[in-house]
């Protein structure tokens, strides 16, 4: 860890979730929040409204959104008012209750107080983002050593210790903005050529077009419009973003939301499924703008394709598989993604953190897959018959663990038989590639829907190949294992809003004590609570998040009321969330659906 008394942070302010790190034992590393490496970057109030930042307030969108405020980077750099709760707060003091979490967070990790950061924003910031979000980290608390932008961030982690000259395109496409940048590195100095971008283009964007279709589809068959309540489309807002994240390994991804709505008295439920290739005609658009940008960007760079040495992905959005094969497409080279997407800004902040305050940096290594895994499988019709190609699954440099599926189909009808043969390359021709394993899978029959067979590839961080192929329509599935396979804001009144923040923040830490990981490492823990152990009505609420949607939905009403509600209201209300936490807790879903209605029916006379 550093010795300095006063280290300076990295922070990735992001639209969707934030990340911070710092140099630790010449190490850039990232600082866990609620035990996961990203934050969500969402800020809302409880029902005592108090301030709640991060996890907690996601979980309670759905449920809340009147008082739950997401994705404020998208209005970074305009006055325009945020409405939380009763209260209106400015984009940069939104933006200043994550930051303030992450210093929190990060002086409890480092065992000092954290005052000093540097953070990055999209190289298409203009001026007055860039000042606001200097504006926000200001009121949290922190001085800002250096505003940086994103893609030259990144290149910190890949390329931080090269003396050759590289021309590297850092394509950066996260949940809320897309930029790309032509950057020219040599002996240290870091020089962006170009920069075109869009602050209002991201994975939000995929996310509402998934919502869209699905809502269309759910209007056609009730004739209800989940997009005009607002709890009933976060709840299928949140469903459509994990389908994406879903659809970024597997051929089809459900859409499950219980009782989403209600039509005559009768609860309904959503139960849909969305496949990768209707995902590709709802993403295309998107990955579009994103590719016109890539062209001005090396067009006003004066480079060829030709010239550029490396292809950096930075950012969620770009696991989306129609992104990586777009880039593949049009740089004829395969994408760096050694380091993850989600983290490598913030790394990278925290590597320029650590050369403003003098110390030497080391390498960040990332175990990946070093060559690319396919199948042999035909490809398009020639005069002398179908090309016999090898098809990818797992591309080199693919951070592992990895789980990559494809779908294919047979050649012709009544085919009763198909042979796998698993192949380690990078050419198109197969036989320029190495065998590492073969097999076959037996077919019930090859007509219409049987003629689909789905292949999947799962990759372990010891180099352990499982190869699946499944036929979905008859359930016949066969599996192979490979050991070792691979090796401005300005505020009006700066002093009344520092005062008001620092009133929630004060709030808001009162509810938390500190506690000892068994590592030392410090950490917060709710109520007094050991961090190791939950409660049983803590359990099966967590269960219920996860398994139960509109069961936690309604579990958390039921707890942002509760303070509310007197008598015998209050007491049916308390019998009621416990019955249905012991119900979430034994699985039982009859008793689950009965409760959630009574519930649901007490809520709405409370209210």
């Amino acid at each position: 860890m550093s010795t300095s008394t006063d280290p300076i942070v990295g922070i990735d302010l992001g639209t969707t979730n934030s990340v911070i790190a710092a140099l630790i034992d010449g190490r850039p590393t990232v600082l866990a929040v609620d035990g996961q490496s990203t934050m969500p970057s969402v800020v809302g109030l409880n029902s005592d409204d108090q301030l709640i930042t991060g996890t907690v307030a996601r979980n309670q969108l759905a449920a809340f959104p009147q008082k739950t405020v997401a994705s404020i980077k998208r209005r970074m750099g305009k006055m325009d008012p945020v409405t939380l709760g009763d209260q209106s707060f400015t984009p940069p003091e939104i933006s200043a209750m994550i930051l303030r979490r992450l210093r929190d967070e990060a002086s409890r990790a480092l065992g000092c107080s954290v005052n000093r950061a540097v953070i990055t924003v999209p190289a298409y910031f203009d001026e007055n983002q860039r000042q606001a979000t200097r504006e926000a980290a200001e009121l949290a608390g922190l001085k800002v050593e250096r505003i940086i932008n994103e893609p030259t961030a990144a290149t910190l982690v890949y390329h931080n210790d090269s003396t050759q000259r590289k021309h590297v395109v850092v394509y950066d496409f996260g949940g809320g903005t897309f930029d790309v940048s032509v950057v020219r590195m040599e002996d240290g100095v870091i020089e962006v050529l170009s920069s075109q971008g869009d602050t209002q283009l991201g994975g939000d964007d995929i996310d509402l077009a998934i919502l869209e279709f699905v809502a269309d589809e759910f209007q056609d068959e009730h004739d209800i419009d989940l997009r005009s309540d607002d709890t009933s489309r976060y709840r299928l807002l949140q469903a459509c973003e994990k389908a994406k994240i879903a659809l970024s390994t597997l051929e089809t991804a459900m859409i499950t939301e219980e009782f989403i709505a209600e039509k005559d008295g009768v609860p309904l439920n959503l139960n849909t499924s969305i496949s990768r290739s209707i995902f590709d005609e709802l993403c295309e658009p998107f990955v579009q703008r994103t590719v016109t940008c890539v062209d001005r960007a090396l067009k006003d760079s004066g480079l060829g394709i030709h010239q550029i040495d490396d292809l950096v992905l930075v950012g969620g959005s770009t696991r989306i598989v129609l992104v990586q094969d777009y880039l593949r497409r049009d740089f004829r080279r395969e994408p760096s993604r050694s380091v993850d997407p989600d983290l490598a800004v913030a790394l990278g902040a925290a590597v320029q953190a650590a050369m403003i305050d003098g110390q030497s940096v080391g390498t960040v290594l990332v175990d990946v897959s070093s060559h690319t895994l396919g199948i042999r499988a035909l490809g398009d019709m020639t005069l002398s018959g179908p090309e016999v190609i090898f098809s990818p699954i797992i591309h080199r440099n693919t951070p592992l663990p990895a789980r990559y599926e494809q779908a294919f189909s047979t050649v012709h009808d009544e085919q009763k038989q198909v042979a796998i043969k698993v192949l380690q390359g990078e050419h198109r021709d197969p036989d320029r590639n190495q065998l590492i394993g073969e097999f076959s899978i037996e077919l019930d029959k090859a007509d219409g829907n049987y003629s689909k067979i789905v292949v999947r590839f799962d990759l372990t961080l010891d180099g352990t190949l499982k190869v699946t192929a499944t036929q979905p329509a008859s359930g016949i599935r066969q599996e192979l294992s490979v050991d070792n396979a691979l090796s401005q804001f300005v505020a009006t009144d700066r002093e009344r809003v520092s005062t008001r923040l620092e009133e929630m923040f004060e709030s808001s830490d009162e509810m938390l004590t500190l506690g000892e990981t068994p590592d030392g490492m410090s950490i917060l823990r709710a109520d007094g609570e050991h961090p190791s152990g939950q409660s049983p009505k803590q359990t099966a609420i967590e269960k219920a998040r996860e398994r139960f949607p509109a069961a936690y939905a309604l579990l958390q009403k039921a707890d942002h009321l509760k303070s509310s509600v007197t008598g015998e209201d209050a007491a049916d209300l308390e019998s009621l969330r416990s019955n249905l936490c012991d119900a979430i807790e034994s699985e039982d879903e009859a008793a689950i659906l009965s409760l959630s209605a009574e519930l649901d029916d007490v809520l709405f006379y409370v209210q």
